[in-house]
């Protein structure tokens, strides 16, 4: 019994645990519950937004994949909270969404560059990932592309375009917009997705109409409310799928101080003015290899040639043809800061990586795009909060020094178990001291049936109770 009992001592003395320390302690800091009336994110009777909200942000945390999934386990205890209290929320087309991740996004620059100095290598990042779904009676619900799958990759889902600023140190989701492509064949198909009235001005309604709108100009729309909203950043950061002329001379065209971009460009039939003559990709390379300007790059391995050109409407610009090792195919890079060396241009590019990087953590980690909902507004609010999470463990992890959120959720993993394991342990402990107390209360020689009813008791379970997850709702209100 003594392995046991120590077990027990060890889980009650510590109170530094994972998951209270991100919904209480980092929400605190953020003051989420002030947020959300600030912006509005609140109802008018009921739970507050800000204790749902809660419980929403904890699913990932507690390694559980839905709101369903939390009613079936054995957290359910967590709170008294119907989960159509959740629903209700997830499926409200007033709620501003948009704002309050935008809202989170500016506490955690406030938090962590209270000067808003703008870094060296700080970039607004845009790109998209693949939201596969399987119902297609999902709302909106269209076949997309997913370049990863290669010449058969179209599947049921969404092309999820996201807004990201990386301020050198940390990445964080400022917006997005769920983007459709081809319509499901079969009209039957069409006609039995889900349909739902909405106010047109409802911001339900736009996020719906946004939905049909180019990557392209949303992702600039997307630029335009950060950079509103005060974010500032040196660079914009997109592959060659972004790169068209109207973007590039839009990107220049922003903010008072205008952003250089730093892309992938497709070798298309779009012209370079270059010793007075217009040349395309292709017929520009050609000039270069023939006057016998090829470099090496000896750390990296890489053939290039760099070359300053005229870019109609945008002005000089730089461009970087490059051959990286065991390829054959030669790429193609634009900056619109000429001072860059290709090292320097390869090493600001890289930093677009990071927003993969966080893809892969919010899918693997958050369960980024593993909403079942049909209703579109619930999908908003699914990966809102995903981001909104990602947010605060980005927090989290930069205040704490943690490498990653795998080495993150390892030790949540970890705490969960001996989590568990001490309220097993306590399960067993009552089980044991009520044959205890039904056999002394049979042999007549003490009252003891009182004491299963006393303040004693209870003190004692809740001397379990508190070091529990079971508990951790209790103090939302003063939390947040």
């Amino acid at each position: 019994m003594r392995k046991p009992v120590k077990e027990i001592e060890n889980v009650l003395q510590n109170h530094g645990y994972s998951i209270n320390t991100i919904i209480c302690e980092v929400m605190k800091t953020f003051k989420l519950k002030t947020l959300c009336h600030q912006i509005g994110f609140q109802k008018e009777a009921g739970y507050s937004t800000s204790e749902i909200l809660t419980l929403m942000l904890m699913l990932p945390l507690m390694l559980l994949k839905s709101v369903h999934a939390l009613y079936k386990s054995e957290f359910q205890r967590v709170t008294t909270m119907k989960q159509s209290c959740i629903y209700r929320l997830k499926n409200n087309e007033k709620m501003p969404w948009r704002s309050l991740l935008l809202a989170m996004a500016k506490q955690f620059q406030r938090l962590v560059n209270p000067t808003n100095e703008v870094a060296d290598k700080s970039a607004f990042i845009i790109d998209d990932t693949t939201i596969a779904k399987t119902g297609r009676r999902i709302e909106q619900m269209t076949k997309v592309f997913d370049h990863v799958a290669g010449k058969k990759g179209s599947k049921l889902g969404f092309k999820n375009l996201t807004l990201a600023l990386f301020d050198s140190k940390s990445l964080a989701p400022l917006d997005f917009t769920l983007q459709v492509e081809k319509p499901l064949k079969k009209a039957r198909h069409r006609k039995d997705r889900f349909k739902k009235q909405r106010n047109p001005k409802s911001a339900g309604a736009k996020r719906i109409q946004e939905c049909h709108v180019s990557k392209i100009r949303n992702g600039l729309d997307m630029l335009r409310r950060a950079l509103k909203q005060g974010f500032r950043a040196k660079y914009v950061l997109v592959d060659s799928w972004f790169s068209s002329h109207e973007f590039i001379q839009t990107i220049r065209g922003l903010g008072k101080n205008p952003m250089h971009l730093v892309c992938g460009v497709r070798q298309d039939r779009r012209n370079y003015l270059y010793n007075g003559n217009s040349l395309n990709a292709s017929q520009l390379k050609l000039v270069l290899k023939s006057e016998g300007n090829e470099k090496r790059c000896r750390k990296r391995n890489i053939r290039y040639f760099e070359v300053i050109v005229d870019y109609e409407g945008i002005g000089h610009v730089k461009l970087f043809f490059c051959r990286f090792p065991y390829q054959k195919k030669w790429r193609l890079f634009l900056s619109t800061d000429i001072s860059l060396s290709l090292l320097s241009m390869l090493e600001i590019y890289s930093i677009r990586w990071t927003i993969e990087v966080f893809f892969k953590e919010t899918k693997q980690h958050l369960k980024l795009g593993t909403c079942q909902s049909r209703d579109f507004d619930a999908q908003i609010a699914h990966i809102t909060t995903c981001y909104i999470l990602y947010t605060l463990l980005a927090y989290f992890r930069r205040v704490n020094a943690y490498e990653s959120l795998d080495k993150l959720f390892a030790e949540i993993k970890d705490e969960l178990i001996e989590k568990n394991v001490a309220e097993r342990l306590w399960e067993l402990f009552d089980d044991l001291l009520q044959v205890v107390i039904t056999s002394i209360a049979k042999s007549g020689l003490v009252d003891i049936l009182e004491f299963r009813n006393s303040v004693e008791y209870d003190y004692m379970k809740e001397l379990f109770e508190n070091s529990f997850l079971t508990n951790q709702l209790k103090n939302l209100e003063n939390a947040i």
